[in-house]
């Protein structure tokens, strides 16, 4: 379906050809405030990218720098000029070309215009048939006036042949093309030809018309670098400093080409619409260029992400588009109306260009796995889902992580803790004569240590007891002390539980001590309680921050960022929570010494010195066997292997105080270790494995070597665990790579 558009004088006349046949005709007065608007839009632009257009050497831009911004200026001007722009060609005159064109259930409008002022407007935004309700999107991709009768016939080659001629690189950098191109070198044959300060002008002439018509044939020819539009020779390439070819000088040549086989070019530079009239008119099938001037790295970002479309078999229509729709939603708060300015030329009856690839057969035939590989990948896959598997698989790694770190001396300096826990033990108890009142601590004792933290610098005292009994003979005595410590400038935050009655409540203090502070959820997940807890990780219509948390922001407002999503209920997690996993749910370190993580004193001894250390946050804590408030042995957990380590005398128990002192630490440090699930990488390394396979065989390498992979894999693994916060898999995964590679050693010469 072909729409051709003439002006008139003030007139534009519209005529839709159908099926070779069919036309319906209607004529439409061209608005002159749609120049005006353009006009506006177009020096708004030039303004706004005013540095590193790719326009042709020597051209001038007398932009001013005014004081103003120019990318809401533009934004603004966008969206007047096609908001008339659309308001015109939606016209009256128009519906029944439009309604046929709907009607047609075509997914392209091919488009010819004859003027200069109707072929610069932006038909590609047209959104025809929206009004008419069709889900089926109707792109308008441009034609010729002047078609060549003989179209480009693909040649079929064992790779795509691409020519790249960079030019002039005066204020432009062409790396990133380069780096693009190159990713697509395992499917393409590239060749490269362009400007280089030892090559004389009339050289480097020649060998752009000799690359251009070489016996070979291309499939793609692809330029970089300064152009600009010209009247009657089809446009000029900048392509050396100070030095431009004109298209007609080479037309005989990309004439030439064409009858070789090349079939589509790309233009990244500015102003290239005769540039694309010159080519279709030889008879190429497709061309892409920018119809306004373009800023280098706009030039670079719809060129990448072209090319991208481009290998993930998309042909060049669908790359075109998804590039120019990349730009209009990924960019366009850094590079506004950006997306406009690429355009599509094509010959109404070519196919568009694809790059070639193999039979998906042929290589989904390769990856195919063998049963005792799938037998491999399953039992592995098994594995990694068993919770009491993974907690013992992180025992065991954060475990190498703390002999890692003594060994290569990271993370273990000498710093002082943020956290002081003062930890209520039996030895406290009995120096200082205090009995328990029904198994839980008399709360005149703990107003003594209350008193004593109010005399030091600390900022906040978290009190990991759970306070909801009463004490007639202490509770006054214990508010007067929290109400005192108030009065001193501290934070105090209280421990509380969900209800497991109702986890829909919460137990926490007494309402006369809690008006004192601010209450914290004391529950941690697992035993060993390696999974940090998260905000947002409970089932209460009522949320509470967990206690960690709410000591953190007490002391520093700001430090639970919403950006940082680590500290969040991820949907990730919430998904696979849905069958009993915990992918992504962040860690606690426990590799990390924990005379970093906190300074430990028990109450007796914090009671008697009379020193006030320098700790911003006092955490007091059972120590021992004493509970906190709970049920017996609620509040104690298995201790990590890792924490052993560094404390070899350690309990086989470890308060959940300690716990929250780790967690606090993390949070203050920004140190939640992120966890890749077992999962994930065990099937990265099933691929990596039947790759290597394939390579191997196909290579006919010595697989002995690859066998050296997972020990450098391990290394980076453990490295990483400590530059990035994020644990690899290694265990498992390594154990599923080891295993593809073992059959090598089975039936080394199968092919299969």
């Amino acid at each position: 379906m072909l729409l051709k558009i003439w002006r008139v004088e003030q007139t534009c006349l519209f005529e839709l050809v159908w099926n070779e046949a069919h036309t319906l005709s209607a004529k439409l007065i061209y608005p002159e405030t749609l120049t005006t608007l353009y006009q506006t839009w177009k020096n708004t632009y030039l303004q706004f990218y005013r540095s590193t257009l790719r326009a042709r050497p020597g051209l001038v831009l007398n932009l001013e720098e005014p004081e103003i911004d120019w990318r809401t200026r533009l934004v603004q001007a966008e969206a007047t000029f096609l908001a008339e722009f659309h308001y015109w060609v939606n016209s009256a005159e128009l519906l029944e070309i439009r309604r046929q064109i709907t009607r047609s259930k075509t997914s392209t409008l091919y488009l010819r215009c004859d003027s200069p002022e109707i072929v610069k407007l932006p038909w590609e935004s047209w959104q025809i048939g929206s009004e008419f309700g069709s889900g089926q999107p109707i792109h308008v991709i441009r034609t010729s006036v002047a078609l060549c009768a003989e179209q480009a016939k693909p040649v079929r080659r064992t790779r795509n042949r691409i020519l790249v001629i960079l030019g002039d690189e005066t204020g432009l950098n062409f790396e990133a093309e380069r780096a693009a191109l190159q990713q697509l070198d395992h499917r393409t044959e590239i060749s490269l030809v362009g400007w280089q300060p030892a090559i004389r002008t009339p050289e480097l002439l020649q060998q752009i018309k000799t690359a251009i018509a070489d016996p070979e044939g291309w499939d793609i020819l692809f330029f970089a670098g300064h152009s600009n539009e010209t009247a009657l020779t089809g446009g000029e390439l900048g392509i050396a400093p100070n030095t431009s070819i004109l298209m007609s000088e080479i037309a005989p040549q990309l004439k030439t080409a064409q009858e070789r086989g090349l079939q589509f070019a790309i233009f990244n530079s500015c102003n290239g619409l005769s540039i694309a009239e010159l080519l279709i008119k030889l008879g190429l099938n497709q061309v892409v260029v920018m119809r306004e001037p373009i800023r280098d790295d706009v030039a670079k970002d719809f060129l990448i992400h072209f090319l991208r479309y481009l290998s993930s078999h998309q042909d060049a229509q669908e790359a075109t588009i998804s590039a120019c729709q990349f730009l209009k939603l990924e960019k366009n708060l850094t590079y506004p109306s950006a997306y406009l300015i690429p355009s599509l030329f094509s010959h109404p009856q070519a196919q568009p260009f694809r790059l070639f690839t193999p039979s998906w057969k042929t290589q989904l035939r390769r990856w195919k796995p063998k049963c005792r590989e799938a037998i491999v990948l399953s039992l592995f896959a098994i594995l990694s889902s068993w919770l009491p598997i993974q907690s013992a698989l992180i025992d065991q790694r954060q475990l190498a992580q703390a002999l890692y770190r003594q060994i290569t001396r990271q993370g273990i300096q000498a710093t002082a803790p943020s956290t002081l826990l003062i930890q209520i033990n039996e030895e406290s108890l009995q120096k200082d004569g205090i009995k328990l009142i029904e198994q839980n601590l008399d709360r005149r004792y703990l107003a003594k240590v209350i008193d004593r933290i109010s005399q030091s610098e600390s900022s906040v005292i978290g009190i990991n007891y759970l306070l909801f009994r009463h004490q007639p003979s202490s509770d006054r005595i214990f508010a007067k002390s929290l109400q005192s410590a108030t009065k001193s400038g501290k934070q105090i935050v209280f421990s509380a539980t969900q209800d497991v009655q109702s986890y829909q409540a919460w137990v926490t203090a007494l309402p006369e001590f809690t008006k004192f502070g601010s209450s914290g959820d004391m529950d941690l997940l697992g035993d060993p309680a390696f999974y940090a807890r998260l905000i947002g990780d409970t089932s209460a219509q009522t949320e509470m921050l967990p206690f960690a948390y709410q000591v953190v922001r007490s002391c520093n407002p700001k430090a639970l960022n919403r950006q940082n999503e680590h500290l969040y209920f991820h949907p990730i997690t919430q998904f696979s929570a849905l069958f009993g996993q915990t992918w992504l749910h962040p860690l606690v370190d426990f590799s990390i010494p924990p005379k970093q993580v906190y300074d430990a004193v028990p109450s007796w001894q914090y009671l008697q010195n009379r020193d006030n250390p320098n700790n911003e946050i006092v955490l007091v804590v059972p120590g021992g066997q004493l509970d906190a408030g709970v049920l017996p042995g609620e509040d104690y957990f298995s201790t990590p292997l890792a924490f052993k380590f560094w404390q070899p005398n350690a309990t086989r128990k470890m308060s959940g105080g300690t716990i929250h002192a780790y967690l606090i630490h993390s949070l203050v440090a920004h140190r939640m270790i992120l966890p890749i699930p077992d999962l994930w990488i065990i099937i990265i390394a099933a691929i990596a494995g039947k790759s290597t396979i394939i390579l191997i065989t196909q290579k006919k390498l010595n697989c002995k070597w690859f066998f050296i992979v997972p020990i450098l894999y391990g290394l980076v693994s453990l490295q990483f665990y400590i530059s990035s916060q994020v644990l690899i898999p290694f265990l498992l995964p390594t154990l599923t790579y080891l295993a593809f590679l073992a059959q090598l050693n089975l039936k080394p010469q199968s092919n299969d």
